[in-house]
């Protein structure tokens, strides 16, 4: 397991809380959204739990980048849980 956290940058013109149900909307096979929340008019910051790196790098790239008013998807840190 891998946790990916985001910071998406929004168009100027879209609308931060479509965007936002939108990306809690997605089909993301063996990945899903922990959390998405509109941090400013423009910014997301979102949580996405995916079972590996490559499957995480693939949903980035593939489903989340594309989606309609992300100007660009940052990724501020990928953990990998420590369970003891």
């Amino acid at each position: 397991m891998v946790n990916v956290y985001l910071f998406i940058e929004l168009l100027r013109a879209a609308n931060a809380g479509d965007v936002a149900g939108h990306l809690k909307a997605l089909d993301l096979g063996a990945c899903r959204f922990a959390n998405v929340v509109v941090l400013a008019d423009d910014k997301i910051v979102a949580q996405l739990d995916c079972p590996t790196a490559q499957t995480a790098n693939s949903v980035i790239l593939q489903d989340i980048s594309p989606v309609e008013g992300i100007v660009q998807t940052n990724v501020i840190a990928a953990v990998r849980p420590v369970h003891k």
